[in-house]
């Protein structure tokens, strides 16, 4: 230590005051640091014993364990104390404390006891009442004006603001925009999903545009145009994504919450088409399409000749046009220059000679009353036979005479037949057994 001292004294005065102020520094610090000096202090305190009794079971000399330990004890006792001093038990400064005890905030004070009532009493001077003088009184016996309270005020509680459009949208569905609007039920939109930009909208068909325009196709693709194209949208997807063209299936969702697929159906632009398994929003989508029905709204408008052309989904319209053919008379010749060849039938020609008795066209070449006896059905004119004349005589006596009277198809050929059966329909001989006007059909 004596060198120590000698040493320090042969220094020049400007190192030694540096000396000093580098003691005082770290005085200083310590002082300050004295919480984490006592934490320092205990642990070379702990090293330093530990060593100490391994040395001493070694049967070696401690050495300067033995010197780290004291030191370190004392170090640790000494920081310690400081640090007690300045921050007592709980670690924190002290505060500068009155004789008079503080509230916390928050805490009622103190009740005072009947005993210190009495000594604030007898503390106080007593204070002399002034008498009332008698303006007082008379100022105290006139009405005083009521001042009008006004009602105290509720704070007004604002509403949240509402959530934005895309914050709808992103609790509906994947957000996407529309880029361009193919048809009526088909749109692309950006960014793809899974790859595909076509998106083809779930449990409706809306009339064709393409291979051939259906009735109000155009008007689908065009309402479809102005209510979605270039704005942003939510996809909701049900079980199957994609369909057998490749396109992502989807309901599509718009900002304001109502779902485009059923406002295409409720504003007639679209017919319900179901495909399994996608049937998640199918009643709901009848329930659109009969109130649209009802109200003749959109293509429900049209006529069933126009309906007819549109795809047949199970709703009663569409899958094509039949046109009802109407049956087509036999055409009438002419009476200009007619012969046998112009009939069809015996009986047609028969006809024509009897509006004309007098024959232009020669069709009763034989003279009988009879028109174009080689035609099929031929027969003697009604009207030529007297009503009376027996079979025979109306056929210009070319009958076989009726055994017994009675004639029967055995007797009579096809063309010797009609004559009989004409002079009396009602037929007494029975020889139209199927009544289709005819005797005797081979």
């Amino acid at each position: 230590m004596g060198d120590i001292y000698r040493k320090i004294a042969a220094l020049p005065v400007a190192l030694k005051v540096l000396l000093v102020v580098a003691a005082l520094i770290v005085l200083g610090l310590s002082v300050v640091l004295s919480q984490l000096l006592v934490k320092v202090a205990f642990g070379a305190l702990v090293i330093a014993s530990l060593m100490y009794v391994v040395r001493l079971r070694q049967s070696r000399s401690p050495g300067r364990w033995g010197v780290a330990m004291v030191t370190s004890l004392v170090l640790f006792f000494v920081f310690s104390g400081i640090s007690s001093a300045l921050y007592g038990s709980g670690g924190l400064p002290e505060q500068a404390t009155s004789r008079e005890p503080t509230l916390q905030e928050g805490s009622a004070p103190p009740e005072e006891t009947t005993e210190q009532t009495a000594e604030r009493t007898k503390e106080e001077p007593e204070q002399p009442v002034a008498a009332a003088t008698e303006d007082e009184e008379e100022d105290a016996a006139k009405p005083q004006p009521q001042v009008k309270q006004e009602p105290t005020r509720k704070p007004v509680r604002r509403a949240p603001p509402p959530p934005s459009p895309k914050d709808n949208l992103a609790a509906l569905g994947k957000v996407v925009t529309v880029s361009r609007v193919v048809d009526g039920d088909t749109i692309e939109v950006s960014p793809a999903v899974g790859g595909v930009e076509d998106v083809r909208l779930i449990g409706i068909d809306t009339p064709e545009t393409y291979g051939g325009t259906e009735p109000y196709g155009k008007g689908a693709s065009a309402f479809t145009t102005q209510r979605l194209e270039g704005r942003k949208v939510a996809l909701e997807f049900d079980v199957e994504r994609v369909d057998p063209y490749g396109r992502v299936l989807a309901y599509i969702w718009l900002p304001d919450g109502k779902m485009f697929n059923e406002v295409l159906l409720r504003e007639g632009y679209a017919q319900v088409a179901t495909f399994p398994p996608n049937v998640k929003y199918v009643d709901r989508f009848l329930a659109a399409q009969r109130q649209a029905r009802a109200e003749g709204a959109g293509l429900w408008g049209l006529p069933k000749s126009t309906l007819c052309q549109l795809a047949d989904r199970g709703n009663g319209i569409g899958g094509g046009c039949v046109t009802e053919s109407t049956p087509t008379a036999t055409p009438v010749p002419s009476s200009d220059d007619l012969n046998c060849s112009d009939f069809n039938s015996q009986p047609e020609a028969q006809e024509v000679l009897e509006d004309d008795p007098s024959d232009p066209n020669n069709l009763d070449g034989e003279g009988d009353g009879i028109a174009c006896e080689s035609l099929p059905g031929e027969g003697s004119a009604s009207s030529s036979a007297s009503a009376g004349a027996s079979p025979s005589a109306s056929a210009g006596g070319g009958l076989p005479p009726a055994p017994g009277g009675d004639y029967d198809c055995a007797d009579l050929t096809y063309s010797q037949a009609q004559p009989v059966l004409r002079s009396d329909p009602s037929d007494p001989h029975g020889l139209d057994g199927d009544d289709d006007g005819e005797a005797c059909e081979p």
